[in-house]
C-alpha cells in the first residue's frame, strides 16, 4: 500500500545562529490509508510544526518529505482542522464549507451540493444558513469537520481540535473525525494534549523537543 506521506530525517529550524529554534528534529515517519494516529507531547514540543509539514503548509529545513500517493502534490488531497476558529465570519455555514471547493475549481452549484451533502451527513443540515457567530464552539468545530468531508481528502490533519471544548463535545468531535476518516478511507492525525482523546485512536506518537517517537 502506497504511503500517503513519508518523512525521512525531517527537520524544521526557525531563525539562524544563536537565535535558531529547532522545532522539528530528524523525524522519520509514514502514514498510510486507514492509519489513525494521536500525536501527544507538551506545548512547544513541535506537534503543530510537524502537522504543518505533513499537510504541506510549511517546508522542511532539512530531510525529505513526500506524498507518494499524491504524486508529491498534496494540495487538495489534505484536509486540515485547526485548533482555533477557522470559519470566515461574513460567510454562512454552507458557504464556509463550500469555499475550499470553489477555490479548487468546482462550480458554485457543485460546491454547494457537496457542502450541503457533507453537512447532512454529519447532522448539521439545519445550520446551513447560520453565521459563525451564531454557532457554539462545538458546532463550529463540527462545521470545520464537514468542510474536510466535503473536500474528500485522503489525509486529515487536526491540530488540537478539542482544546476549547468540554469532554462531551470533545468526544463527539473525535468520533466525527474518526467516522469521516473511515468513510473516506483516509489517514487521520490528531495532535492533542488530552490523554482521553489520544486513547480513542489506535496509535500514539509522542513528541519531545522536536523529536518523534512512533
Amino acid at each position: 500500500m502506497t504511503a500517503l506521506v513519508a518523512c525521512r530525517q525531517l527537520a524544521r529550524v526557525y531563525g539562524h545562529g544563536t537565535n535558531a529554534l529547532v522545532a522539528v528534529h530528524e523525524v522519520s515517519c509514514e502514514l498510510r490509508p486507514g492509519d489513525q494516529v494521536a500525536i501527544t507531547g507538551p506545548s512547544g514540543s513541535g506537534k503543530t510544526t510537524l502537522l504543518h509539514l505533513l499537510a504541506g503548509l510549511d517546508r522542511p529545513t532539512a530531510g525529505r518529505i513526500g506524498w507518494p500517493a499524491f504524486d508529491d502534490r498534496p494540495r487538495g488531497r489534505v484536509g486540515v482542522v485547526f485548533q482555533g476558529p477557522s470559519l470566515l465570519p461574513p460567510l454562512n455555514v454552507v458557504e464556509n464549507v463550500a469555499l475550499p471547493l470553489l477555490i479548487a475549481g468546482l462550480t458554485d452549484t457543485e460546491a454547494k451540493e457537496r457542502a450541503l451533502a457533507a453537512l447532512g451527513a454529519i447532522g448539521l443540515a439545519d445550520l446551513a444558513g447560520s453565521l459563525p457567530e451564531e454557532l457554539s464552539g462545538g458546532q463550529a468545530q463540527r462545521v470545520a469537520v464537514a468542510r474536510v468531508l466535503a473536500a474528500e481528502p485522503r489525509l486529515i490533519i487536526a491540530d488540537e481540535p478539542t482544546a476549547q471544548l468540554d469532554s462531551d463535545l470533545a468526544r463527539q468531535v473525535v468520533d466525527l473525525l474518526t467516522q469521516v476518516a473511515c468513510r473516506l478511507d483516509a489517514a487521520l492525525v490528531v495532535a492533542t494534549h488530552d490523554p482521553r482523546v489520544a486513547a480513542r485512536l489506535p496509535k500514539t506518537w509522542t513528541m519531545s523537543d522536536g523529536a518523534l517517537a512512533c
